[in-house]
């Protein structure tokens, strides 16, 4: 489905300082997509961006995008805008070959999860893929971010852990505030994944963030780690 589907602001909430989720209300009867796929907001001028679909399916003709706010850039401030105007404002899509694909055929292969930022938001969806196939694969989430309050929903993941206890939760710091009293797992993101795992044969990852931080890890985990590159989603 390329074509443009109109739709309205339905709801904003802040997640983080910079961060915020928006939930759009489509003008349509139906619209599909892959737990992990994004689509592009559309205005009225033409102009557009690419979000990630943060819901794992389309409730009440509605679908939640996370946008971080940059200051330097007015195009969030102009969707805000739209709130309450009908026909400023519509999506385009779904688009990306980052989905779930379904449960690994091999017993016990490794399902990983790496998000930078606001690439949580694509693999949040492909977590409620998971939790509504009751897989019962080990499935581990890394998710890494500057300081704790890149780590938005990070009381959501607690959650859904209670609910998927072969869920793992690894966060990863690369700059923690002196706030954030940090103890856990600190660097890169994809390093983490790569100490935990220096065989990844039987490992199936799905990425999305920074593309700096997607591309280091579609290499080295096939270069340094044996990671087949078709079990490498982004």
């Amino acid at each position: 489905m390329n074509g443009l589907i109109a739709c309205q602001i339905q709801d904003v909430n802040r997640l983080a300082t910079d961060i915020l989720g928006i939930t759009l209300a489509l003008d349509t009867d139906s619209f599909s997509y892959r737990p992990g796929q994004y689509i592009d907001l559309v205005l009225a001028d033409g102009a557009r961006r690419s979000f990630s679909i943060a819901s794992g399916t389309c409730t009440s003709k509605t679908i939640d995008v996370h946008v971080r706010e940059v200051t330097s850039s007015q195009f969030i401030a102009n969707v805000l805008e739209t709130r309450g105007k009908p026909g400023c404002l519509a999506i385009a899509g779904p688009f990306g070959e980052l989905y779930y694909r379904g449960a690994p055929e091999v017993p016990g292969s490794a399902i990983i999860l790496m998000a930078s930022g606001t690439g949580f938001s694509s693999i949040k969806a492909i977590m409620e893929a998971l939790l509504e196939s009751g897989s019962q694969h080990p499935i581990y989430l890394y998710w890494g971010g500057r300081c704790g309050a890149d780590l938005y929903l990070r009381t959501w993941v607690e959650q859904v852990m209670k609910a998927m206890p072969g869920l793992s939760f690894i966060p990863v710091l690369s700059a923690p505030e002196p706030q954030d009293r940090w103890t856990g797992r600190s660097g890169n993101v994809h390093q983490a994944v790569m100490a935990d795992f220096p065989d990844m044969r039987n490992c199936h990852i799905y990425a999305c963030g920074a593309p700096i931080v997607v591309e280091s890890a579609r290499r080295d985990f096939s270069d340094l780690c044996g990671l087949p590159k078709s079990q490498f989603v982004a």
